[in-house]
């Protein structure tokens, strides 16, 4: 394990980022931001970005990015993987069919983020046409969600995941997009013992957490 500090490098935004911030900040790792800026309009410059983007040694360079010593990662999931198991917030299961199913339901759940980031990065007109079509075909997903939870706790049963921080952030995403997304119980009950976690009330309550930040970019229609 390296004694250097974690890097997370990603927008001035919640974004992909947040399920990441939510596990370090659950585990109490000490880990530095790294934060890249968008310009304000109209240009909405990225180059802060994209003047270093090809520079920093990373295999797929993207936003959001891991560096923890040696290690260099980019991909929302793949991150929260590595920082599950590096914090002991994995599956508790050996079994191939348990972690595929996990591993699944990560998949599943950055399908149903970006119906809604997609929605949020269209154009007002867009936006304002698709919203309730969008917002339809998230509740879809919800009833396959609320299913897969069933009378769990956590996805993974007993256990809080990285899972777990992905589905929250997703889901909260919709809720802000519309404030009655929510229509299972189990789901709706889901959400409040995360948002209640010990762990997590300095950062869900503080005045200079990043949790504070708008969910999109600033070229968003709705941030």
């Amino acid at each position: 394990m390296s004694s250097s500090k974690m890097k997370l490098g990603y927008w001035k935004i919640r974004g992909l980022a947040e399920p990441i911030r939510m596990l370090l900040h659950y585990a109490g790792v000490d880990f530095e931001e790294v934060v890249y800026e968008q310009g304000d309009g109209p240009g909405f410059d990225k180059s802060c970005w994209f003047d270093v983007k090809f520079t920093l040694g990373l295999d797929f360079p993207n936003l959001p990015y891991l560096m923890d010593g040696d290690v260099k990662l980019t991909q929302t999931v793949s991150i929260l993987h590595y920082l599950s198991a590096k914090t002991g917030l994995y599956p508790k299961s050996s079994n191939p069919a348990d972690i595929s199913r996990y591993d699944m339901i990560d998949h599943v759940i950055i399908d149903f983020f970006f119906v809604g980031i997609r929605l949020c990065y269209s154009p007002p007109d867009a936006f304002a046409a698709n919203k309730a079509a969008v917002i339809e075909r998230g509740k879809d997903f919800m009833k396959q969600f609320s299913s897969a939870l069933g009378d769990n706790k956590y996805f993974a049963g007993d256990d809080i995941t990285g899972t777990d921080f992905l589905m929250f952030e997703a889901i909260d995403m919709f809720v802000k997009l519309d404030s009655a997304f929510i229509e299972q119980d189990n789901l709706k009950k889901y959400m409040e013992r995360i948002r209640d976690l010990p762990q997590l009330q300095k950062y869900f309550t503080s005045p200079d957490s990043t949790h504070n930040w708008a969910l999109n970019n600033k070229h968003a229609s709705f941030r």
